[in-house]
Parts: C-alpha cells; sequence; structure tokens
C-alpha cells in the first residue's frame, strides 16, 4: 500500500511487507541479498550455507528519498539492514518537530529490538536518499539463533550499541551547541576515517544542517551560529559540506565541555 505523508513522502505499507519486499531484487547487478548479509558485521562468520538459508528468508527493497521503512507503532515483524544510501530513525512531536535519534548508514543494522520485543517500532525510519533495505524476519532469524547462539549476541550488541548512542545523544543536551557539534564532529570524522583522527583531519557532512540540526536538538541558525564560533575559534574550517579539523586538542575540549 502506497500512502502519502505531508504531501510528497512515499511510504510503504508494512502489512503489505511480504508482498513489496522481493529478495529477488538486487542492490547491483553484481550483490546478492546474501553479499549484503555477509557485510554486516552482526552476521559475520556465518557459514555460507547459513547466510544462504538466511537470505531465503530476507527481501530486499529500494527505497525512494523520503520514503518510510517503518512509522512508530508499526508492528515489529523483524529487522533491518541498510545496503545502499542514507536513513534516519526519528521520533515525532505532536506539532511535526523531528528528533533525529540516529543517521543509518551502508552496512549497519536497525530495529534488533524487534527480535527481542516482538511487539511494535519505538520509532520512525525514513529514507533521506536513495536507498536499499534488507528486512530480515525475525522468525527467520530465530531459528538461526537456534543452531548458532552466538548470533544472539552479536544482536544484542547491536541494540546495546544503540542504546548506549541513545544515553549519550541525552547527556549531549545538556550542553552547548557548539560542544554538541564538536562532539558531532568528531564521532564522524572517527566513523569515516577511524585511523586519521589529527589536525588537518577532513570530515564530509554526510547529512545537510537541518537534518544535523534535528539530531543536535536545535534549529538550523542557531547550529550555523555554532559553526561560526568553531571556524571563528580556529577549531575547524568549513567549506561547504567540507570540515577540515584544525585543532584537535582544542575541539576535543570543546566536546567535552558544557
Amino acid at each position: 500500500m502506497i500512502l502519502q505523508i505531508n504531501g510528497n513522502s512515499t511510504v510503504v505499507g508494512h502489512e503489505a511487507l511480504g508482498a513489496c519486499y522481493s529478495r529477488r531484487e538486487m542492490v547491483n547487478n553484481a550483490e546478492s541479498v546474501a553479499d549484503i548479509l555477509r557485510r554486516a558485521p552482526v552476521l559475520s562468520g556465518l557459514e555460507p550455507a547459513d547466510l544462504a538459508a538466511l537470505a531465503e528468508t530476507a527481501a530486499v527493497r529500494a527505497i525512494p528519498r523520503g520514503g518510510a521503512i517503518f512509522a512508530e507503532g508499526d508492528e515489529a515483524k523483524g529487522f533491518f539492514i541498510c545496503a545502499e544510501g542514507k536513513l534516519k530513525v526519528f521520533k515525532s512531536a505532536p506539532d511535526g518537530r523531528e528528533q533525529i535519534l540516529h543517521f543509518i548508514f551502508p552496512g549497519e543494522t536497525f530495529a534488533e529490538v524487534a527480535l527481542f520485543t516482538g511487539r511494535s517500532y519505538p520509532a520512525s525510519a525514513q529514507a533521506l536518499e536513495a536507498s536499499r533495505v534488507v528486512f530480515i524476519p525475525r522468525e527467520g532469524l530465530v531459528s538461526l539463533i537456534k543452531k548458532r547462539t552466538d548470533i544472539a549476541f552479536k544482536l544484542l550488541a547491536g541494540s546495546a550499541l544503540w542504546v548506549r548512542r541513545l544515553t549519550d545523544l541525552i547527556a549531549e543536551y545538556a550542553k552547548a551547541v557548539p560542544s554538541r557539534l564538536a562532539g558531532y564532529l568528531l564521532a564522524e570524522a572517527l566513523r569515516q576515517r577511524p585511523t586519521a583522527l589529527a589536525d588537518g583531519a577532513r570530515v564530509r557532512l554526510a547529512v545537510n544542517k537541518g537534518e544535523l540540526a534535528a539530531h543536535l536538538g536545535t534549529v538550523a541558525e542557531t547550529l550555523s551560529r555554532a559553526f561560526a564560533r568553531l571556524r571563528d575559534e580556529g577549531v575547524i574550517e568549513v567549506e561547504e559540506r567540507e570540515i577540515t579539523i584544525k585543532d584537535l586538542a582544542a575541539q576535543r575540549d570543546l566536546a567535552s565541555g558544557p
């Protein structure tokens, strides 16, 4: 079923999930469902036969920009892997404002809570750009876990990581916006180049300023002032979406401050 949100966002109705997700759809001409699963850290170490069996239950779907993967309150029937593109997990306020909890990038899993609660999704997920996701139904993975209990521990670790990130995000809200921004840029630099964090390191903003503001719990104008402060203090250099860390020590101090 196709719905409209705010007049323009395409949403895949999840009561029709099995019908609209086809495992025959490929991420590209060379990559199969099993290839996507193999790249997910939570499924690393699986034997080819186990991957093939799981792929038989999984489904791949192309999601257009603005398309929803699931909405808060939808029945949680499984979890997802981002195969391509960029997604957000968010909560919506009654007045329409969004709080972006997480950004999801290729290879990352999300909505693992569905495997353990079997209830509803606690937040919504939407594509920030044309994306492809793999849906893994709860039943298919549970049967695999009975054979490979180590997978359960990896899934629990994945869920714990999201909880830790959410806890860190809540703690960040007690800080001033420049400190939140400094911390986000450090984390993003490590995500993009984990072995190259030093003065002169470059990071490309993976989201626009409106999306980043919604993640940091502020508005675009305040975020722009925070960028200007970090630039004027010589902490960073800004060239459109390219950020250069000029003073790593100062940035770390700012990120840990109030």
